[in-house]
């Protein structure tokens, strides 16, 4: 009884009861054998039915995890400095530790774990800004400080301040290497994002050694994904995670930034 009310519950979710609202539609219009209205309607379900019911945006973003398995971390070489890409928080002036933790938090605290086990001489923070009621804050400067306040990392901290994207970050770590002359940094990042990530970095001048986390898909995680499932919010942060990274690879090719 609980697993019928919890499915029952998941369609009155907005993904389940958009899903069961558009299943709706195409039985009336399959009951009137209108098919071309059926087009529309059809189109629409098939999509939401395919990332939002089944496996398939397991197995999409996998493809992309596989081609980096974790790593021995005791095998690392020491680098120069250990890169964290943003993506993993918010500055937020309402939170008690003056920040937001989102899906990517993975990257911050792989970083500090870096650092601990003497991988880096120096953590560098990216990531974005965010607009807010007292003006622009900037990812990277919000991790900076929550790290030094909380005494977390045996290296230095050090910020990229507000960057666009990653291409923009791997200028900065760039300019950065030049300036310090650094040999080889970390590369701390999703692992579905690691493939654009490593090409921009090293197409800056950058070498790096991958360092991937925060893996998301099932297979991955150890996990078995349900091949039919109720639809839900989660598989389409997946298939849009696994888009994201399929888009963003070509406009990076068009670019030539990788």
């Amino acid at each position: 009884m609980t697993s019928l009310f919890r499915a029952l519950a998941d369609f009155l979710e907005p993904t389940g009861l958009v899903w069961l609202l558009l299943s709706v539609w195409m039985g009336m219009t399959l009951r009137r054998r209108q098919w071309r209205a059926l087009l529309l309607p059809g189109s629409a379900w098939l999509v939401l039915t395919l990332t939002a019911a089944t496996a398939l945006p397991h197995l999409l973003l996998a493809g992309l995890e596989s081609r980096w398995p974790p790593v021995d971390v005791a095998t690392l070489p020491e680098c120069d400095a250990i890169i964290v890409l943003g993506g993993g928080l918010d500055p937020s002036r309402n939170e008690p530790a003056g920040l937001h933790l989102k899906g990517g938090a993975d990257r911050l605290f792989t970083g500090l774990m870096l650092a601990k086990k003497g991988k880096g001489r120096l953590i560098v923070m990216g990531g974005g800004s965010s607009e807010t009621t007292t003006g622009t804050e900037s990812e990277a400067d919000a991790a900076k400080l929550w790290v030094e306040a909380w005494q977390l990392s045996p290296v230095p901290v050090q910020s990229l301040g507000p960057c666009l994207d990653t291409h923009d970050e791997a200028v900065k770590v760039a300019a950065l290497a030049v300036k310090h002359g650094w040999k080889r940094v970390a590369l701390v990042t999703s692992a579905y994002h690691m493939t654009r990530a490593r090409a921009v970095f090293e197409v800056a001048g950058t070498a790096v050694v991958p360092v991937p986390c925060n893996y998301l898909s099932a297979t991955l995680r150890g996990q078995r994904a349900n091949w039919v499932s109720v639809p839900n919010a989660t598989s389409l942060t997946l298939f849009e995670a696994w888009m994201h990274e399929i888009v963003g690879w070509w406009a990076y090719r068009i670019c030539g930034w990788v």
